[in-house]
């Protein structure tokens, strides 16, 4: 699976950092180049941290870097089986983000939205695939924090909530509804 996340901040790089640890392919993509530098350079200082207290090897660090591709460009979203966004929490924002994503994504892509207030259901109309829309609300330090909620938009499809929960398992998460 290979996964896109928007929005390089804080929540953005933790989820990135989390992906790419459990062994996906994560495209971290920003509207700045500068947010997606400081995004991997934070993904870096914490896994040379992790490094430098014995608790993961060199080589483990740099082949989790390597999953890592920055971009500025919303048509990596092309091939992408899971787009998760992590921008800021403005619903318009929000809607305007998906409604380009349905436009560039594959069909059976899923959308992800990391808010913890908005409705995935208003989102999930905007996106034109609201079968396909899901929310992933993780919780800070992502790398540290066990627990990511799944919240089901009133369409959201029994096979978009099944993928998720089953990567939120993959990426060592205690998925709750």
């Amino acid at each position: 699976m290979k996964i896109m996340v928007l929005g390089a901040g804080t929540m953005g790089a933790g989820i990135v950092q989390n992906a790419a640890q459990s062994g996906f392919q994560v495209v971290l993509r920003d509207i700045k180049q500068e947010f997606v530098d400081n995004g991997i350079k934070g993904i870096t200082k914490n896994l040379t941290k992790l490094v430098e207290k014995g608790k993961m090897e060199a080589a483990d660090k740099d082949a989790i870097l390597a999953r890592i591709v920055g971009t500025v460009d919303m048509a990596a979203a092309a091939d992408c089986d899971l787009v998760i966004e992590a921008a800021i929490e403005v619903m318009e924002i929000k809607k305007a983000i998906f409604k380009e994503l349905d436009s560039l994504c594959k069909p059976e892509c899923i959308l992800a939205s990391n808010t913890s207030a908005l409705s995935i259901t208003e989102i999930g109309a905007a996106s034109g695939r609201p079968d396909r829309m899901i929310g992933m609300h993780f919780f800070n330090p992502v790398p540290a924090m066990k627990l990511v909620e799944i919240i089901r938009g009133a369409a959201t499809s029994q096979a978009t909530y099944d993928a998720i929960k089953d990567l939120a398992l993959k990426m060592g998460k205690a998925p709750v509804e």
